[in-house]
């Protein structure tokens, strides 16, 4: 089962499954491999199937864009990128449904301590002139037994947004739940844009003028308007490697979008691709995305690797959607869930650190971001009037 803003596929016809350089092409008779680098898998698998393809590309691909040595462990064992094709005429039309259950769930102050020495040690890297930001998750973990599509309808539930997305692979054993609302990469003809979010503030009343004064307070928070920037400034450099010269610029600079339980500060970069310029070239220009990484780029994944130990798996790489005609769209895998379908679930939460940065209040910002998710798991959702279809 595939889910994509308001639309459902049952089944696929092709699927591709990436495991490092290592590929495998499966239809309904025969298994194909393949050995090379995987954004070139990728492309030659997004130019060749007809339809649409959709899927997911996770974080440990980064290393063949920045040439990094992953060495966090990979506990969880899901292939690196799984994209299928999809009829692009035999599809559902859905909006979201309630799901119908609720579970107790573990205190998900799990790791306070853990992820607070990390950003002391980040911020140590930072004085030391190493990096200047860097982006830190922390993962939960929770032993249970769920249909994951019911808890995908009640996460999109409690926070509503633009692009929902459901993945599920029953052959594979795991589905992958995502309530991203930042877009990655987005391709139309000869435009390509990213949207980088940096900025949050947690929201807890309806009434406007609260909201209008928090998001006030936001857009005059120093560190939260420089963090932005800073990450705009190397959303301009990657695109700048395979836009045309001049054409890479900002349009917009810090808008505040706002959702169920916060708002975020949200930029945008645009540009004009070059001739020839294929997704593979995009990919090792961009992948993976600024906002989740840091400044500068590889030297913040490597302080990612040695500060979260265990590598990101999904979590901080792309949830991918390809049409026929060559374009498509990314949104970094934030907000997302990874179900085994053996009974374990994870959810990530992550955050910007720069010197200035309070260890506390950063803690604090991954329990707001975790809000939504845990209201979904506890079946605290919206009202059956406020379910909506996210279309474009």
């Amino acid at each position: 089962m595939f889910v994509f803003q308001n639309k459902l596929w049952k089944d696929f016809k092709k699927c591709l499954v990436i495991q490092g350089e290592n590929s495998f092409l499966f239809d309904t008779r025969k298994k194909y491999f393949r050995k090379g680098n995987p954004f070139e898998t990728i492309e030659k698998f997004v130019e060749e199937e007809k339809g649409i393809k959709f899927g997911y590309i996770s974080y440990n691909l980064s290393r063949f864009a920045e040439s990094l040595k992953i060495q966090g462990e990979d506990d969880i064992g899901i292939p690196d990128c799984v994209l299928v094709s999809l009829d692009q005429k035999k599809y559902e039309n859905i909006s979201i449904p309630k799901g119908s259950y609720k579970i107790s769930i573990p205190n998900i102050n799990t790791g306070k301590e853990q992820f607070i020495s990390g950003v002391i040690e980040a911020k140590r890297h930072i004085y030391n002139g190493d990096i200047y930001q860097v982006n830190l998750s922390r993962r939960i973990e929770i032993e249970c037994q769920i249909n994951a599509y019911s808890l995908f309808s009640n996460y999109i539930r409690a926070q509503p947004i633009r692009f929902p997305a459901f993945l599920e692979f029953p052959d594979l054993g795991f589905s992958i739940g995502s309530g991203s609302m930042e877009i990655f990469l987005e391709k139309k003809d000869s435009r390509i844009r990213e949207c980088p979010i940096k900025g949050t503030r947690k929201i807890q009343e309806k009434d406007p003028e609260v909201i209008k004064k928090i998001s006030d307070e936001l857009l005059n928070d120093e560190k939260e308007i420089a963090e932005n920037l800073m990450i705009v400034d190397m959303v301009r450099n990657d695109l700048g490697k395979v836009c045309k010269i001049g054409t890479v610029r900002p349009r917009r600079l810090f808008d505040v979008e706002k959702y169920e339980t916060l708002i975020h500060l949200v930029s945008e970069v645009e540009g004009e691709l070059e001739k020839n310029k294929k997704i593979s070239d995009i990919l090792i220009a961009t992948f993976p995305a600024a906002s989740i990484t840091g400044a500068p780029k590889k030297s913040a994944m490597e302080i990612i690797e040695k500060i979260e130990k265990k590598r990101r798996g999904p979590y901080c790489g792309a949830i991918s959607m390809f049409d026929e005609s060559g374009d498509f769209i990314m949104l970094v895998s934030i907000r997302i869930f990874l179900y085994l379908h053996r009974g374990k679930l994870y959810y990530w939460t992550g955050c910007g650190i720069v010197w200035d940065s309070d260890p506390y209040k950063e803690w604090e910002e991954t329990l707001t971001k975790t809000k939504a998710f845990i209201n979904a798991l506890q079946n605290q959702v919206l009202p059956e009037e406020k379910t909506e279809s996210h279309t474009l």
